[in-house]
């Protein structure tokens, strides 16, 4: 798994807040003056970056501000794009088909073409501005489906709304549906009741699944905005994280109870659950590889370690 390989080389060489403080990671640039630029705010420590995307060259792409940086695997300096927005810290830039990255930079989601950096053309364009006549909020994440050429975000307190890549509006949905005088989603609390957690994709199943502030989660088709089903999870947490195994199964990890659970992706059944504990943060996420394995980072121990393997057949 060269891309897990490459990501925990970047994590564990940089600061812990993701901030340089080595200049030996850094070439000398004297030549290129706006790589040069970009170094320096690294080397006086006094910028950090955010969560960083794999692209599939190899590459590290992250943002510090208002500027994307993308690093060679050595840690140099590939290019650096200034941005008009200032993007959000604690959202990774999201992979968004062939050439094409997007990312959060406060209210709005930009789409960068890679092949049109140096270019005459603008390499940066807005996909999702909440303007004056539609309703703004803060953007809780956003997931891409290359395969159906659209984006999912997750605006809090409005719901999720999808785009196509070339920035229009396929539908939109909030957390509480009323179908033949049936409420569907919110059924504890609909008052104050929202979509809380960034989308995931199910690329095999064309499924989207997300989770409530009351602990409820979602599966959605990704071409219409429709519930498949709605599974109950606030006995064992409110707060989870959700990884798709793109093998009939979906993984849910409750740092709080250390837990993940497999849930069957057509019904949203609980098959089964295991210990894989103690978590020290909510946000761990599993990766679950082609051979069947679920693998977990604990940042304690600075590792991968193999938490247990599932058989597809």
């Amino acid at each position: 798994m060269p891309a897990i390989v490459s990501l925990i080389f970047f994590l564990l060489m940089v600061a812990p807040e993701l901030g340089f403080s080595h200049s030996s990671w850094f070439p000398n640039y004297t030549h290129h003056p706006h790589l040069f630029s970009g170094q320096e705010r690294f080397k006086n420590g006094g910028d950090k970056l955010s969560k960083p995307l794999i692209g599939d060259s190899g590459r590290i792409y992250a943002c510090s501000e208002n500027m994307l940086f993308a690093f060679e695997n050595n840690g140099s300096i590939a290019w650096l794009l200034p941005l008009t927005f200032k993007c959000n810290m604690a959202k990774a830039p999201v992979h968004g088909g062939r050439g094409q990255i997007l990312l959060i930079a406060e209210n709005r989601v930009l789409q960068i073409n890679i092949m049109k950096i140096g270019s005459s053309e603008p390499a940066t364009q807005v996909l999702f501005d909440p303007g004056p006549g539609e309703r703004g909020g803060e953007i809780v994440g956003i997931a891409v489906s290359t395969l159906c050429s659209s984006v999912i975000i997750n605006v809090k307190n409005r719901g999720l709304v999808a785009y196509s890549m070339r920035g229009q509006l396929l539908w939109s949905i909030g957390p509480v549906l009323d179908q033949y005088g049936y409420r569907q989603g919110c059924w504890k609390n609909v008052s104050d009741c929202y979509f809380a957690s960034a989308p995931v994709i199910d690329q095999c199943e064309a499924s989207i699944y997300i989770s409530n502030s009351e602990g409820e989660l979602y599966s959605l088709s990704i071409r219409s905005p429709q519930f498949n089903w709605i599974q109950d999870l606030s006995s064992f947490d409110k707060v989870y994280t959700i990884t798709p195994g793109n093998n009939g199964l979906l993984y849910v990890t409750v740092p709080v109870k250390s837990l993940t659970l497999a849930l069957d992706v057509s019904s949203g059944n609980v098959l089964w659950q295991t210990s894989i504990g103690p978590l020290s943060s909510a946000e761990l996420s599993p990766v679950v590889d082609s051979y069947g394995q679920v693998i977990l980072l604990y940042p304690e121990f600075r590792f991968l370690q193999t938490v247990f393997s599932v058989s597809f057949y």
